[in-house]
Formats: C-alpha cells, structure tokens, sequence
C-alpha cells in the first residue's frame, strides 16, 4: 500500500476514534444500554472509516484548486 494511502487510512482511523466515543455517549444516553451503543458505534465506525478512505482517495484525483 502506497503511503499516501496509509496516510489516508490512519487519519480516517485517528479521526473515528473521536467520532467512536461521541456516538457511544449518545447512543447511551438515548437507550442506556452500554452493549447496544457499543455494537452500534463499532459498526457505524467501520462503515465509516470504509466511505472516508474512498472518498479521500476520489478527492486526490479532483484537479479542482491544485496549481
């Protein structure tokens, strides 16, 4: 795997760390179940972590703003 793709995945990783904990705290409080706002979270991250990679690497081929 090429670097910028490593780079790539591991900011979308770093940045649903954050997103994993906001999501878990929310789900909690609606439903107050620690094992359904988990499973929900890692699931919701996983899809989101996936559409992030393919949407960062779709952007690096917009010409749109780069000199």
């Amino acid at each position: 795997m090429p670097s910028e793709y490593k780079r790539s995945l591991v900011k979308g990783i770093t940045w649903e760390g954050f997103s994993f904990i906001i999501t878990l705290i929310a789900v909690y409080l609606v439903y107050n179940n620690f094992m359904l706002s988990l499973k929900f979270s890692l699931l919701l991250s996983l899809i989101k972590i996936i559409l992030f990679f393919v949407h960062e690497r779709a952007w690096k081929n917009v010409k749109w703003g780069k000199y």
